[in-house]
């Protein structure tokens, strides 16, 4: 009997740490959705030729039973939210093998027949630390597109492996999506709780259920204000976010069109009807 027998209307929710995620936002949110609810482990892909060990590190842990070494791999674990099973994914970039290491990731959540599959990543970004942090989520699949109320993604260039997977997904017909949050590029060292916290919230809407969120609201509070604090610190970096914050509020009141406060009510009410089903 293997893991996928009786889960329950699976989603899959995947991040990996390195390129894709600033401020570890991405990976701290799936090891809070792993520590929030019960589990099972769900499989590994440890295969050594993916990462470079001069790159990724393995990591020397000491407990009192003993000293042991963790090496790079990516982890699946099964959360059993009380509505629905999530499969959490969660590991580092490989740094070789891209293909047939996307390839091994896509059979195995196949396997799953999730309704949803989630990459999950921050990107450093001009936004200032005092406003909401501006969250995407974004598909290739227009059958996605149109059954969550997504944007397309029409993004091209430089990719990492949500890219390189989420094309491969597309491929093999399995519905997948990607979800972003921007990080100010100005305090990019982990953790970042309220980049977490803005993820958790759009996770929330694609996945139609409510998260625990622990402490992870007043965490995202006190970053906030110890940002500020260390801001107000330096004349030079309180000014420059005070220009960051001018941009964003004039961004805001010029992207308020007609037409663009249509399309989010429809996509609100197009959710709102597929929550409350039939």
């Amino acid at each position: 009997m293997g893991f996928t027998d009786g889960l329950r209307n699976p989603a899959v929710v995947i991040a990996f740490s390195g390129w894709n995620d600033a401020g570890n936002a991405a990976s701290d949110l799936l090891q809070h959705l792993m520590n929030a609810y019960p589990g099972t482990d769900a499989g590994i892909i440890d295969d050594e030729r993916y990462w470079d060990y001069q790159q990724t590190r393995p990591m020397l842990h000491r407990t009192a039973d003993g000293a042991w070494v963790e090496w790079p791999a990516l982890r699946l674990r099964a959360v059993h939210h009380p509505d629905r099973d999530i499969i959490v994914v969660l590991g580092p970039e490989p740094n070789l093998l891209w293909r047939q290491f996307s390839m091994e990731l896509v059979g195995k959540i196949k396997k799953i027949e999730p309704e949803i599959v989630i990459f999950v990543g921050a990107m450093l970004s001009d936004t200032p630390h005092t406003r909401p942090l501006p969250v995407g989520v974004y598909t290739n699949d227009p059958a996605v597109e149109k059954k969550f109320a997504m944007d397309a993604n029409d993004y091209t260039g430089p990719t990492g492996m949500i890219g390189v997977a989420s094309q491969l997904m597309l491929h093999e017909r399995v519905p997948a999506a990607s979800l972003w949050v921007s990080v100010p590029h100005y305090v990019s060292a982990p953790p970042n709780p309220k980049a977490q916290n803005a993820l958790l919230t759009e996770l929330e809407g694609v996945l139609g259920l409510q998260l625990n969120r622990a402490e992870l609201a007043s965490e995202a509070e006190q970053w906030t204000i110890a940002v500020d604090q260390l801001s107000q610190q330096d004349p030079d970096i309180a000014e420059y976010i005070g220009q960051l914050e001018e941009a964003r509020d004039s961004e805001e009141v010029e992207g308020a069109t007609g037409d663009t406060i249509a399309a989010e009510l429809e996509k609100f009410l197009r959710r709102q009807g597929e929550d409350s089903g039939p």
